[in-house]
């Protein structure tokens, strides 16, 4: 009876052992903005890390002057990497994009990117890429930006085939 009784504690102990070790943990980045600040703790400045909606306007990169205007949804990643989405070409001509940002100063709320994205002809065969390479300045709410950019378009060899230029500005996807 004592051996039967002990067994059965050592079964239990190592079932509720296992399932501490094998319990999942849930984790969302966005509950460390919402997160109320400890009295006594630091304050951070706030980053380009989240999803933000973008309304892109090109622009011809001689004169400035504006071409066409669309919105965009860029996603800025914890540890540098980040993908676009874009509404100015058809989505069965181009696939999302994605690429890298860092910040520029540690004093300043200033940031790069780059991406790219794979074009398409209309037949659905492949026709180059195009690299957007960004210069963007966080707000000091840190809830909108504006940023500055110029494009490639390659062929599919790798060749410039043309260089656009355009601005951003961004607000905070919540």
């Amino acid at each position: 009876m004592k051996n039967t009784f002990l067994k059965t504690i050592g079964t239990a102990a190592l079932a509720i052992l296992m399932m501490a070790m094998f319990a999942q943990i849930s984790v969302s980045a966005q509950d460390i903005i919402n997160e109320q600040p400890q009295e006594n703790s630091v304050q951070t400045a706030p980053t380009l890390e989240g999803s933000w909606n973008v309304l892109v306007t090109q622009r011809n990169c001689t004169t400035g002057v504006p071409i066409g205007t669309n919105p965009a949804m860029v996603t800025f990643m914890q540890g540098g990497t980040m993908m676009e989405a874009a509404s100015r070409i058809a989505p069965s001509l181009k696939a999302s994009g994605h690429g890298v940002w860092s910040r520029v100063s540690e004093f300043h709320p200033q940031y790069t990117s780059a991406f790219q994205f794979f074009r398409f002809n209309a037949d659905g065969t492949y026709a180059g890429r195009l690299i957007v390479r960004q210069q963007i300045e966080l707000n000091a709410d840190g809830n909108s930006f504006t940023s500055s950019a110029t494009a490639q378009i390659l062929d599919v060899n790798g060749n410039v085939i043309q260089n656009n230029c355009s601005n951003g500005v961004g607000t905070r996807f919540e």
